[in-house]
């Protein structure tokens, strides 16, 4: 998926999916986000966002990141948030989004 503003690379590694993430994940874009990636979030596989090149995301970005959480876990599956940049980071830390949703600085191997 992309679109001027945001742009979403699917990668398959078998056990796990890889969701690379970059541009701005805002209001205007959430909707075409989800429609890639909530299908990948209810298939119950772990799924990991790379956010590397996310430069902008807000309050309806983060509200995302929740849902995906609970669809994955809801499916048995988990939802990891990789390689976020320092303002994100700081941000869902301040939300306290951080107690809910697992994040690491890197891309994980695949199992």
């Amino acid at each position: 998926m992309s679109d001027e503003h945001l742009s979403v690379d699917v990668l398959d590694r078998g056990a796990d999916v890889v969701v690379r993430v970059s541009g701005e994940l805002d209001f205007g874009t959430t909707a075409g986000f989800l429609k890639v990636v909530q299908p990948l979030a209810e298939a119950g596989r772990s799924l990991i966002l790379d956010l590397a090149e996310l430069a902008f995301c807000d309050s309806s970005g983060l509200g995302v990141f929740v849902r995906l959480h609970k669809l994955a876990e809801d499916a048995g599956g988990n939802l990891c948030l990789a390689r976020l940049r320092p303002q994100l980071e700081s941000t869902i830390k301040l939300t306290m989004l951080h107690r809910l949703l697992v994040i690491r600085d890197d891309i994980p191997e695949p199992a």
